[in-house]
């Protein structure tokens, strides 16, 4: 069994957790649409989950492409293995966490 190094606030594990899953499913999709097969229905999108549970949610369409690209860059570059596939995650939500500071300083 492993144990984090550092004990992270709940609101801060449930993000981390959405984002691996997020990335998993992504990297997986990507796979089965190199073979051929698109546009599955039964892909999961954590997108509104996600951006809701770092407060980040304003639903406008600037938000979401923003995400979505941070998302998508790092999602293809995990590997099959909990440290890379964290190491990502850890990026995706300071990426988003710095995003989301720069327009609150704008505002």
């Amino acid at each position: 069994m492993r144990y984090p190094l550092v004990k992270l606030p709940t609101d801060v594990q449930l993000s981390l957790y959405l984002i691996r899953e997020e990335m998993k499913s992504r990297k997986f999709f990507h796979t089965l649409q190199h073979a051929g097969l698109d546009d599955c229905y039964y892909q999961p999108h954590l997108d509104t989950l996600i951006l809701q549970s770092i407060r980040f949610d304003d639903g406008s369409d600037e938000t979401y492409n923003v995400y979505d690209a941070i998302i998508e860059k790092r999602s293809r570059k995990i590997e099959a293995d909990n440290d890379s596939i964290m190491k990502q995650a850890l990026k995706v939500y300071n990426e988003l966490i710095e995003e989301k500071k720069k327009r609150n300083n704008k505002s």
